[in-house]
Parts: C-alpha cells; structure tokens; sequence
C-alpha cells in the first residue's frame, strides 16, 4: 500500500513538536507558530449489519494506533521549509489520547503547498494498528473481535495554503473510523469467521479475505485535513 489520505470518525488530541529543520534560508530568529494534531476516534459507535435487533451489532472500543513520524511541508516565499519529527507514540483508540506527545514549531508565515504527513509504525513484527471491541453474530451470541493492520501507511493532510501566526495553533485533524472500515464486510462472513481462541482475529494471516476488504477502506476512509 501506498500513501493515502484519511475520512472522518473517530476523537483525540495529539500535540506535535521540536523537530529537524531545513530551509532555503535561515528562520532561526523568526517567530514560531505550532502544529497541533488531533486525532478523532470512534470509541463507543455501533453498526447494525442486518434488520434484527440484537444480531450482528458490531461495536469496536478499544485498541491502540502507533505512529513513528510526522512530517510538515511548506513553502513561505521563496523559502520551503520542513520539519521532520520521528517519535514513537500510541494514540488510544479508546479515548485519542496521545503518548508521549508531540509538539511541531514552525516559522509564523503565509504558507503555501503545505503538507501535514503521519506515518504509522512498521519496523519489527507488531502491529502498528489493533483495534478491539465485539460481535454479536446470528445466534446473538457476542464474540470478541480484533483487528492487527502492519503497514507504514502514510496519512496526508494537504492544502493549498494557510496562515500559522506567531503563537498560534494550526490545527491538522485526522480521523479514524473502524466501524466505517468493516463496513464492506457482510454479517454471513463474520458469522463464518475462523476463530482464535474465541476471538475473531482479522489481520494479514488471519481471515484474510476479510482483512483485505478492511485494508481497503482503511486506505479510503482515514482523512486528513487541515483548520
């Protein structure tokens, strides 16, 4: 998979900063404005995959997405000016919160050709995104379900230009949505999962075809934008 760019869903608060800095020329004594990036979660959102009321709910609460780096790209002028951030931090699917934090200054200016990238952790053998939470399946009984994705997907924010004032936050927001990500994924494949210890684990090696279609939408339906 390549880079992608994100839709809505899902809410947290990341804040982005101190990163290595190159530039046409020299900004050191210009004011500085932040990056703020908030990260919205789904954590209590439930589908209904069929009419029944109490069959095949859906429901995803908890887990953990792992960036390793954030990247910001302007142009002010004729100055371009970049920011590279690699840290390792854990956003809460559950409740968004973000740790450690981050924190992004940049030079206060009118930008343009801005760019706002995040990219999830990849290195070694864990998974950058689990998301836990529950299915009811036809017999109504609730099964727990997980989703492991392992890529260094990158979510872009773009735009054509903005204003980052002296002191001021520019706010890049990002959403995940899980229950939007298994929304192409019927009721029968769930109920027909293979499970793993009791549990419906969907990743590269487990329920494949599900995961797959998961994948897709995760590409598709992660946004973000810049406020």
């Amino acid at each position: 998979m390549k880079k992608m760019t994100f839709k809505t869903i899902v809410m947290a608060t990341i804040v982005v900063a101190g990163f290595s800095f190159t530039s046409c020329e020299k900004d050191d004594d210009n004011p500085n404005g932040k990056i703020t990036l908030k990260v919205n979660t789904t954590s209590s959102s439930s589908v209904n995959l069929k009419s029944t009321a109490a069959a095949n709910d859906l429901v995803f609460n908890s887990g953990t997405i792992t960036i390793r780096e954030v990247v910001f790209d302007g142009e002010v002028g004729t100055t371009s000016v970049s920011r590279t951030k690699e840290q390792i931090a854990d956003i809460d699917y559950a409740t968004g919160a973000v740790s450690p934090e981050i924190v992004i200054e940049v030079p206060a200016g009118n930008y343009t050709g801005v760019n706002l990238g995040i990219e999830l952790q990849d290195d070694g053998s864990d998974p950058s995104v689990v998301i836990e939470g529950t299915f009811t399946n036809s017999s109504e009984e609730i099964i727990p379900i997980r989703f492991e994705f392992n890529s260094g997907e990158v979510f872009e924010a773009n735009a054509a230009s903005v204003t980052i004032a002296d002191g001021a936050d520019l706010v890049g927001k990002i959403t995940f949505d899980a229950i939007s990500w298994f929304s192409t994924v019927t009721p029968g494949e769930l109920d027909n999962a293979t499970l793993t210890e009791g549990t419906i684990i969907v990743s590269s090696t487990k329920n494949p075809d599900i995961f797959d279609k998961v994948a897709d939408k995760l590409d598709v339906d992660t946004q973000a934008i810049f406020e």
